[in-house]
């Protein structure tokens, strides 16, 4: 039987996350009796064996009546061991709230991931855009702080610097501990369009102060506190789920990932305005 005819059986014995979870419990056990697994997942007896049933091919019994992976099995375990996402052909969705999709720019990302030299230009272009704003608006992001940048004309060179540091952190992150080392262009592009929260941002605080910021945090209204924090949280969701969609990662996976990037990014952006006497 080839791959593709044995693709449906494991996807539709794998859709549940209870069937993965068993598979992934008899492979790190190698063998294991039904009394282990009832003991591991604390169902009832018909349930129980409706999902052992369920993976059919990918598990069988040895004389004891003890269970263990079938060759099949032990490559879906490894699939499942890899982060690949072997519970249906297409990727996550978020159910009721699938507006979430454009919040988070999934369609752009997978554009990008598609074919991520044919958007270059228009990536390329987006990030000289973004950094000509910041040069009008003497204010930049570093890293998730939009700070007031003088003189005007390092605005730019520290929307760049950010970006170009926040992508490495994420690449290395994600090449080092997951071993993703494909899409390193398309995942850059995506970075690029996650900063654009961080902008508006910048814009709209310069409309409210015209142009003249607070010297600190705490003269800041406590909405701008507020929304500078919801639009770090859209800021870090927009890079989980390129994530997701770039190097095919789970969402956990691709959240553990940003979680380890942002407290980087927030030392070094601590780092770099205590240096540099740089404001909020």
């Amino acid at each position: 039987m080839n791959s593709k005819k044995q693709s449906p059986e494991i996807w539709k014995a794998l859709s549940n996350k209870i069937r993965r979870d068993l598979l992934c419990f008899i492979g790190e056990k190698r063998v294991v009796s039904f009394t282990e697994i009832q003991e591991r997942f604390q169902m009832k007896v018909g349930t129980l064996y409706h999902h052992i049933d369920t993976l059919g091919e990918l598990i069988t019994q040895d004389s004891t009546k003890k269970y263990l992976l079938t060759e099949k099995g032990s490559r879906s375990y490894a699939l499942i061991e890899d982060e690949l996402d072997v519970s249906a052909p297409s990727l996550p969705t978020y159910g009721k709230v699938s507006f979430l999709h454009s919040v988070f720019l999934r369609p752009v990302f997978q554009f990008i991931a598609k074919d991520s030299i044919r958007s270059l230009g228009f990536s390329v272009l987006l990030l000289i855009l973004l950094g000509i704003s910041t040069y009008f608006l003497s204010f930049s992001p570093i890293f998730l702080f939009p700070s007031f940048i003088a003189p005007d004309y390092f605005a730019p060179i520290f929307f760049v610097v950010s970006t170009v540091v926040t992508y490495l952190l994420i690449e290395l992150f994600i090449s080092v501990i997951y071993k993703r080392k494909t899409g390193k262009l398309a995942l850059f592009q995506s970075t690029i369009f996650a900063q654009i929260p961080l902008i508006l941002f910048c814009l709209l605080e310069a409309l409210v102060f015209d142009f003249e910021y607070p010297v600190s945090p705490l003269q800041m209204d406590i909405w701008v506190i507020v929304l500078l924090m919801f639009v770090q949280l859209i800021f870090v969701g927009l890079l989980t789920e390129s994530i997701v969609v770039i190097k095919e990662l789970r969402v956990e996976k691709a959240g553990l990932a940003i979680l380890f990037v942002v407290f980087i990014l927030n030392g070094l952006a601590f780092l770099v305005m205590s240096l540099l006497e740089v404001t909020l």
